[in-house]
């Protein structure tokens, strides 16, 4: 299965990686004016360890799936939003099968949304549709804080996800909110970090390339199953007796 990582790059040079089908490319700004962007071929190297944590999640759980590494995020781990929609536009265009976005606008519950906002809002709900009509399957995290609300993981054309504490690093839970409609590991998941070794992380950002990695065995297993087949089938994994000891978000450690 071919799966993108829209994230922050991804060390190629990681002993986690190095058995990894890996390809590398960046998001682009055309021309000195901004507001344009492209995508091409970069350096295997990640900014922060973010999007390397994040691949190294879904080579364990899913060896044989091929991954892009789409490096949107900057020094900063920030992205901006219009980067952020060219670069999910590139994923619906190049038909990958399953898009992981461990990233997201935060925007607070408690206040209303600005003009910006509704722009923003709009261009990545029609990413996501667009996405829905040509059976990409997207992926994203959701808030890590119960005070906001996260896009695009609260669009229902797509699976989003929150973070729960489970003995068993494979375990899902189904559960239906307006922010996730599905509860992964994400808390004090171990996975690679910069320098070549491990640490513990936690955050929505890790929890969903947990379900991106059993979405990509699934797609592998019965690739002709629609989107909604997908999410069933993702859903009736989380009802196998794997869903003990939950506990719902925080802030990210």
């Amino acid at each position: 299965m071919r799966v993108a990582l829209i994230d922050s790059g991804v060390d190629a040079s990681h002993p986690a990686l190095r058995a990894a089908a890996l390809r590398h490319v960046a998001l682009v700004q055309r021309g000195a004016g901004g507001g344009a962007y492209g995508v091409a071929p970069c350096a295997p190297e990640d900014l922060s360890g973010h999007g390397t944590a994040c691949a190294g999640i879904v080579h364990r759980m899913a060896p044989a799936a091929e991954i892009t590494s789409v490096r949107a995020l900057g020094d900063g781990g920030r992205c901006s939003r219009d980067g952020l929609v060219a670069a999910l536009r590139f994923c619906v265009g190049e038909r990958f099968s399953v898009v992981n976005l461990s990233l997201g606008i935060d925007i607070p519950k408690n206040a209303p949304l600005r003009p910006g906002d509704y722009r923003s809002l709009v261009e990545l709900y029609e990413v996501a549709d667009a996405a829905y009509t040509a059976e990409v399957v997207l992926v994203a995290a959701g808030p890590n804080a119960a005070a906001f609300r996260t896009y695009p993981g609260r669009f229902k054309s797509l699976i989003g996800v929150g973070r729960g504490a489970f003995q068993d690093p494979e375990a899902l839970r189904s559960e239906l909110t307006l922010d996730h409609e599905i509860l992964a590991p994400g808390d004090d998941v171990l996975a690679p970090a910069p320098g070549g070794g491990e640490r513990r992380w936690t955050g929505t950002s890790f929890a969903a390339p947990h379900v991106t990695a059993h979405v990509a065995r699934i797609r592998a297993a019965w690739p002709e199953l629609s989107i909604e087949a997908v999410k069933a089938a993702l859903h009736g994994l989380a009802r196998g007796a794997r869903g003990e000891g939950v506990e719902e978000r925080g802030a990210p450690a």
